[in-house]
């Protein structure tokens, strides 16, 4: 009980301590402006830095929050920025390749005027469009007017023959083919000879020439028009080697290509030549 009472008077006198304090401190302020200044002591001195450092924890954890949060959005801005950059790579890529296959079959375009006044450019779909013959299959069809026996050339000479046709696309049979024989002509004599393919792909033989025939290594052979199945004066090739046989009684004459047979992306398609059609794939 005494201790009850004790803690109640000392509280009790506590009360008093402050509620006079309280009223003295508001008299002092009404009456005195140095008291204005006191306080602002106080606040600066005491009450400001408790609060910022009351503060501190929550601080830190907001600004944690906004650096987290910018992190991440410049992340998702640099994956955008790398995509879009990716893509306009892409895109820079395919336009040069479109100005390098415009500027290329320009030339093809003005090279082939030579040969034939009216052509169509075409592209190669298939290297090997033939399991037992040097086939290559072209992207224009019966729907492009597209007929059998059409004679295909390149920019420098001829290439080979039309010789199966579907309505998008269609079949050409190159003269490196064994089985293909061409009616040619040596360009400085005149004389009539026959081409054919060889197993050697690029390679193009005259087999079985007569021993006396008048060819010479660096001799221009074209085709001569004759048995109608190619248009005369397409270059063919030039000889590059001749080796005469003596016990078989004959010359082996060989022809280098002007064109890369096989290997080409475009080909050229004349129009003003139609042929006779003999040809079997």
């Amino acid at each position: 009980m005494e201790r009850y009472y004790r803690k109640s008077t000392a509280d009790f006198y506590t009360l008093i301590f402050l509620i006079s304090l309280s009223i003295g401190t508001i008299v002092l302020d009404y009456k005195y402006q140095q008291i204005t200044y006191i306080r602002s002591i106080i606040n600066d001195l005491i009450v400001y830095p408790i609060d910022r450092i009351s503060n501190l924890p929550s601080l830190f954890i907001n600004e944690l929050i906004r650096e987290s949060s910018d992190i991440k959005s410049l992340e998702l801005k640099l994956d955008t920025l790398e995509k879009e950059n990716i893509s306009l790579k892409i895109q820079l890529q395919e336009l040069n390749l479109l100005k390098d296959e415009n500027i290329r079959l320009r030339k093809i375009s003005k090279a082939s005027n030579i040969t034939s006044k009216k052509q169509t450019i075409v592209k190669v779909i298939n290297n090997t469009a033939s399991p037992n013959k040097r086939v290559v299959a072209i992207d224009k069809g019966e729907k492009h007017k597209i007929y059998v026996g059409q004679n295909v050339i390149g920019v420098n000479g001829l290439v080979g023959q039309v010789i199966d046709t579907t309505f998008l696309s269609s079949k050409v049979i190159l003269i490196t083919d064994p089985s293909h024989t061409i009616p040619a002509v040596v360009n400085r004599t005149g004389a009539n000879i026959l081409v054919s393919g060889h197993s050697n792909d690029g390679k193009l033989v005259v087999p079985y020439a007569e021993m006396n025939i008048d060819i010479l290594k660096g001799d221009i052979i074209s085709t001569s028009g004759l048995a109608e199945r190619f248009k005369a004066n397409i270059p063919i090739g030039t000889v590059v080697n001749k080796i005469s046989n003596r016990d078989k009684k004959f010359s082996e004459i060989e022809i280098k290509p002007y064109e890369k047979i096989g290997q080409m992306s475009e080909l050229i398609l004349i129009w003003d030549y139609k042929p006779k059609v003999d040809i079997n794939e």
